[in-house]
This record gives C-alpha cells, structure tokens and sequence, in this order.
C-alpha cells in the first residue's frame, strides 16, 4: 500500500520534495514508534495491529488498517509540507541568524580562534615548507570560511555557505547573492541539476537532523513515562541516540553544503560574463576593469545610483552589426557559388 500511495503521489508531488522533506519525515515517524513496539513488545503489537484488519463477514478497501495507512501517509505528507514552507528559516537557523544575541555573539568568538589558529598553522605549515600540511590548511580555510573575520558566522554550516557567497565577491568583485537569481536561468542544464541535486541533499539532511531533534525527545518523554524496568536508563539512551544521528546528520549537510559551494564557484567562474552579454554590456578585458564594472553596476541596480554608468555603453550594437556582416558574406559567398554553378550548366548545355 505504500508503494501505490508514492507511485500515485509521485505525479503530483516534485522529486525534490519528496527527497528533501517527504522520506525524511516518514523515516523519522518510523523511528518514533520503534520505542513504543520495544515497551508492547513486537508480537503484542502485531497483535494489535492485526486486530484492525477486516473481518470475515467484511473484507474490503475501506478496513481500518487503509485507513489508518493512508492517515498517516497523510500526516506525513502535511508535516513534510510545513517542512518545505519553513525552509528558509531553518536554513537560517543552522547558518545562525536566528540564535539569541548573546549566544551569537560567544559562538562567532570561538569560531574566530579556530579561524585564527589554522591561518596561524598554515603560516607555519608554509615557513616548514610541509606542502602536505599546508594544502589541508588551505583547503579547509578556502572551502569552510569566508575570506575575513568580519564575515565569520556562528555555526560550521553558515560558514561553508558563507564562503561560497564571498567567493565571487573576493575574486571578481560581484556580489553573489544580489547576480545570482540573474546568473541562475543562464547557466546549462546539466549544472543547473548538480547545483540542485547537492541542496536538496543538504536540504533532506537538516530537516532529518530536526526531525531526529523532536524523536529524541517524544522518545525520552514517552520511555521516562512509561512502566518498564530502568525506564530512566532507556529514556536518557533514547535521548543521546537520537541527538547522535541527528549530529550525523547535520555533519552531512555540511558536507553536501561544501559540494553546493564548489559548484556555485565553478558556475560563477565559467558563466559570470553571460550575464554581461545578455545585459549587453562590453566585457571587460583585465580582471580590474571587471571588478571596477560589476562595482558600477551594483552602485546602479543595487543603490539605484544611475549616475555610476553613465559612461557605459551598450556593445549590442556592434555585435548584431558583426552578426549581420557575417550573414551577408554568407550569403554573398552562397550565391556566389549558386551563380557559377549555374552558369557552368548553362556553359555545358549550349556545347
């Protein structure tokens, strides 16, 4: 019955929900009756369970067990759902936006002395001349840090995902997160899915570790209530078990964070200046005229200073004029070709 409900539910619902929200919250809401199976026991709940089923005198669609199934298929889904909708926020939180101030305030501390300590360890690394040492250093501090302390965020996901948004801003001058929505429908297709594929894992991964979060304490709660010998022990090992797979899952997120930021620095590296082209803006020709354009074009569409580009023109102009001379000298060269052609033949049938 749970294949058909997805097989039906799969039409109508996108991939990317289910991967990112649906299973999540199914595979937790399985997590949170193993407890109360292990208190009844597994055959005094197969018992129960087969107690709904249909009778001899009726047997049909409409049993108890469909409709407890599909009940809570349907809980599932409005749950995953409210998941999706929150999205944002959660991002946010996990990024550490959304912590009390002065909680912000210690954790960006701490995170500024690790940041500290492996530029320290990558000075020294360098001094050494240890190239081994010195490339993790290097790989750690480029993809799991922004480029300065002033950007530094609370929590180890918000700066992975930090440094990616700084990365375009650090190389070339162009802020990420205001270009992005613009760069987004002109990259191809196939990195377009990569760039997907990683978030939504991200994605899937964050909301488990949330759904683990509230398991681990439905679990607690219920065990600690219940009537079972060393219901205490049981509920505080229900407890660090769901809070552990919950950390798993977010060290996770964080890696398939790390991935989503190499792919937004590949797409910014190798399609940045379509979005020149499509605004029809020249392209510049050292990386100084570059950062100097995308500044005048923030100041412009950003601060809506129309003063900073008045001094650039459009290059449409010159490229339909090239576009143009092309086709003519194709066709120029086509008849050419047609007009010989044609009086061979004529040259051949009057001999």
């Amino acid at each position: 019955m749970t294949s058909a409900f997805l097989e039906k539910a799969g039409g109508l619902l996108n991939r990317r929900f289910l991967v990112a929200c649906w299973f999540p919250t199914f595979i937790a809401a399985v997590l949170a009756l193993l407890p109360r199976v292990w208190v009844y026991g597994i055959g005094a709940s197969w018992r129960w369970w087969a107690g709904w089923g249909p009778s001899q005198d009726y047997a049909g669609e409409g049993s108890v067990q469909t409709w407890l199934v599909v009940g809570s298929l349907l809980m599932v889904t409005l749950v995953a759902y409210i998941l999706q909708a929150f999205t944002r926020l959660l991002v946010q939180f996990y990024e550490g936006y959304r912590l009390p101030r002065g909680l912000e305030r210690w954790l960006v501390a701490r995170v500024a002395q690790r940041w500290a300590q492996l530029r320290q360890d990558r000075r020294e690394a360098a001094q050494r001349n240890d190239l081994g040492a010195y490339n993790h250093l290097q790989e750690r501090l480029y993809y799991e840090y922004p480029d300065g302390a002033a950007w530094l965020l609370p929590t180890q996901l918000g700066n992975v995902l930090r440094s990616a948004e700084r990365f375009s801003s650090w190389a070339y001058g162009m802020d990420a997160p205001f270009w992005w929505p613009r760069l987004w429908p002109l990259l191809p297709e196939k990195m377009q899915e990569t760039i997907n594929d990683a978030l939504t894992s991200m994605l899937a991964l964050l909301n488990f570790a949330t759904l683990m979060v509230c398991v681990a304490i439905d679990s607690m709660v219920y065990l600690a209530a219940c009537r079972v010998p060393n219901n205490g022990l049981w509920a505080v090992v229900a407890l660090a078990a769901g809070l552990l797979i919950a950390a798993v899952s977010y060290q996770g997120a964080v890696a398939q964070a790390r991935s989503h930021g190499q792919q937004i620095r590949a797409a910014v590296d190798l399609h940045r200046f379509e979005v020149l082209k499509t605004m029809r803006h020249a392209l510049p020709k050292t990386p100084q005229e570059e950062r100097a354009l995308w500044a005048q074009l923030s100041q412009w569409l950003y601060n809506q200073d129309r003063g900073a580009v008045q001094a650039l023109v459009y290059a449409h102009g010159k490229e339909e004029q090239s576009e143009g001379q092309a086709k003519n000298a194709a066709g120029a060269s086509k008849a050419k070709s047609g007009g010989f052609w044609a009086f061979l033949k004529r040259f051949l049938c009057n001999n």
